[in-house]
C-alpha cells in the first residue's frame, strides 16, 4: 500500500517494517474533488497516492472523496471485527487487559463471512469478550467501539446517535494512542480500516447511514447471478436473460401468494385484524397494540386451561390476573382455549417451548408490559411500561366478553445488568400471561462459563438481540413488579 493510502485525506503512512500504518493526526487535510477530476492539472502534493484520473470523476453525480463510499460490511465486519479478535486471541496485543485462553476462530472455522464477524462484534464482544477484560478503561473503550459499530450498521440515525458515533470514535482513537505510548500495543494496530473508521462521521453527513449503501445490498444478487451465468463468450447477454427470468419468477410468486393467502383456513391460522379481537386499553380508553402485525400459526389444538403446560398448572389464576389488570369483567371464565406452537409478530416467527423439538431455540423474547410503578410502595395506581425477558411456554387464544384474546404464557426471567448487557439470574423465573402485542421481538441467549479469568463469579447467560446497544434505553422491570 502507498504511504498516501487514504483516498479521503492526506495522511502519511508509517512503516516500521512491512506494510503501511495510519495514525489519525489531530489536523487532517481532505482530498479535493479537483484532485480526482483534473488529475493532470493539480499540484503533485494534491494527488499523492492517486495513480491516475478516475473514470468515475467524469460522472455528473461525482461529488468528491466520499463518492467512493466506505463499506461497513467489509470495513467494519471483516476489518475491525477480525482485528479485535486478533487482540484477544492471546498474542502480543494487550497483555495487561485481556485474560484467558482463546481458540482462534479465524482458522478453526474456515473463513468467517462478513455477517459472521458482524455477529461477533455485536453479540460476542460485549458478552464473552468484555467479561474477560479486567482493565476498566480497556473494557469501556471496547464497549464504546461495539456501540459505534452497531450504530454504523443501522438503517436510521438520529442527531444524538450521530454525535455519539463521533464522540466514541474520538475516545477509541485516544485510547489506542495512549496504549501505543505505554507500549501496550504496536503501531501495526493502526491499519487502514482503523483509520477509515474515523472518517465515518463525515461520510454519514454526506450520504446518510452506511447500511443504506453497503455492499450487503448487492452481495446476494451477485452470488445468485454468478452461479447462474454459464456462458463464457456472451456473458452480458446471459446475465441480462437471467435478470429477466428472475424478475418473471418473482412476479409469479407475488401473484400466487396473493391467491394462496385468500384460501388459508382457520385450522392453520388465527388473525387479529377485526373488531372481535381483544386488546389492552390505555388511560384514554384507546386500544393498545392494534397496529401490531400478529398471527397464530398452526397446528392449532383445542384444549382447556386446567391442563398443565410446561409444568405450569396455575393458568386459570394467571389468566384471571391478566384480565383484572386490563379492567375486564372475569367472574365467569370459560375453560376452553386454542393453543398454537408458533406466532408471527411484526415480521418475526417465534416458537413456543411446548413440545419443542428443534435444535434452534426461537422462544426467548423481549416483552414490554404495563406495570404499577407504585405497587411496592403503597401509593396511588400508576401504570408504566417496563421491559422484561422471558421464555414462551405456549401461545393460546381465549374468548372473554365476546372478544378473542391472543395471549402468551411466558416464564419471565429475573435479569441483572453486566457491562450494560442484560444477564439472566439463573433459576429465577415467574410464570405470567401477557397479550401477544406485549411480545416485541425475538432474543438470543449467549452462555459463558465462570472462570477465574472473568469479571463475573458465576456462570452468566447474556440476552442479545439486533437492537442491543442501538435501540432506546431499556427500562428493566423486576419480578417484584409483576
Amino acid at each position: 500500500m502507498s504511504k498516501d493510502g487514504c483516498r479521503i485525506c492526506h495522511v502519511v503512512g508509517q512503516s516500521p517494517g512491512h506494510g503501511q500504518y495510519f495514525r489519525m493526526p489531530s489536523a487532517i487535510t481532505m482530498r479535493t474533488p479537483e484532485s480526482f477530476k483534473h488529475f493532470d492539472e493539480v499540484a503533485s502534493s494534491s494527488k499523492k497516492g492517486l495513480t491516475g484520473q478516475s473514470p468515475f470523476s467524469l460522472l455528473d453525480s461525482f461529488s468528491g472523496t466520499f463518492f467512493f463510499a466506505l463499506d461497513e460490511m467489509h470495513g467494519i465486519c471483516h476489518g475491525i471485527g477480525k482485528q479485535v479478535w486478533g487482540l484477544v486471541c492471546g498474542k502480543r496485543s494487550i497483555p495487561t487487559s485481556f485474560h484467558g485462553a482463546w481458540i482462534n476462530i479465524a482458522t478453526r472455522s474456515k473463513y468467517f463471512r462478513a455477517v459472521d464477524w458482524a455477529d461477533f462484534i455485536l453479540f460476542v464482544i460485549p458478552t464473552l469478550v468484555a467479561e474477560r477484560v479486567r482493565d476498566q478503561a480497556a473494557r469501556k473503550a471496547l464497549l464504546d467501539l461495539v456501540q459505534t459499530c452497531n450504530l454504523l450498521m443501522s438503517w436510521e440515525l438520529s442527531a444524538e446517535e450521530k454525535t455519539l458515533i463521533k464522540t466514541n470514535l474520538v475516545t477509541w482513537n485516544a485510547y489506542l494512542e495512549a496504549s501505543l505510548a505505554k507500549g501496550e500495543v504496536q503501531l501495526k494496530l493502526f491499519t487502514i480500516n482503523q483509520h477509515l473508521l474515523q472518517h465515518y462521521p463525515a461520510m454519514i453527513e454526506a450520504y446518510g447511514p452506511p447500511r443504506a449503501y453497503s455492499a450487503r445490498s448487492v452481495e446476494r444478487a451477485i452470488g445468485e447471478y454468478s452461479r447462474a451465468i454459464k456462458s463464457n463468450s456472451a456473458i452480458g447477454i446471459n446475465a441480462g436473460n437471467i435478470m429477466l427470468g428472475l424478475t418473471q419468477i418473482r412476479q409469479m410468486r407475488v401473484e400466487n401468494s396473493i391467491t394462496t393467502t385468500a384460501t388459508v383456513t382457520a385450522t392453520t391460522l388465527l388473525q387479529y385484524v377485526d373488531p372481535s379481537a381483544g386488546w389492552p386499553i390505555d388511560r384514554e380508553g384507546s386500544n393498545v397494540g392494534t397496529d401490531s402485525d400478529i398471527e397464530f400459526w398452526g397446528p392449532l389444538r383445542n384444549r382447556t386451561f386446567v391442563d398443565s403446560f410446561g409444568g405450569i398448572s396455575c393458568l386459570p389464576e394467571l389468566l384471571q390476573k391478566f384480565y383484572e389488570s386490563k379492567g375486564e369483567e372475569c367472574s365467569m371464565i370459560e375453560a376452553a382455549i386454542k393453543t398454537s406452537r408458533k406466532a408471527f409478530v411484526n415480521g418475526c416467527v417465534i416458537d413456543s417451548a411446548l413440545d419443542h423439538n428443534c435444535v434452534r431455540e426461537a422462544h426467548n423474547v423481549r416483552l414490554q408490559v404495563q406495570v404499577d410503578e407504585n405497587r411496592n410502595i403503597g401509593q396511588s395506581y400508576s401504570l408504566v411500561y417496563k421491559d422484561f425477558f422471558g421464555k414462551v411456554v405456549v401461545f393460546f387464544e381465549h374468548k372473554l366478553n365476546n372478544k378473542r384474546w391472543p395471549l402468551v404464557l411466558v416464564n419471565v426471567y429475573a435479569v441483572r445488568l453486566v457491562n450494560s448487557i442484560p444477564a439472566i439470574n439463573n433459576g429465577q423465573m415467574k410464570p405470567m400471561v401477557v397479550h401477544l402485542a406485549d411480545v416485541k421481538e425475538l432474543v438470543g441467549l449467549v452462555k459463558s462459563d465462570a472462570t477465574i479469568n472473568t469479571i463475573t463469579t458465576t456462570a452468566t447467560t447474556y440476552v442479545v438481540w439486533p437492537e442491543l446497544n442501538r435501540g432506546p434505553k431499556l427500562s428493566l422491570g423486576s419480578l417484584a413488579d409483576l
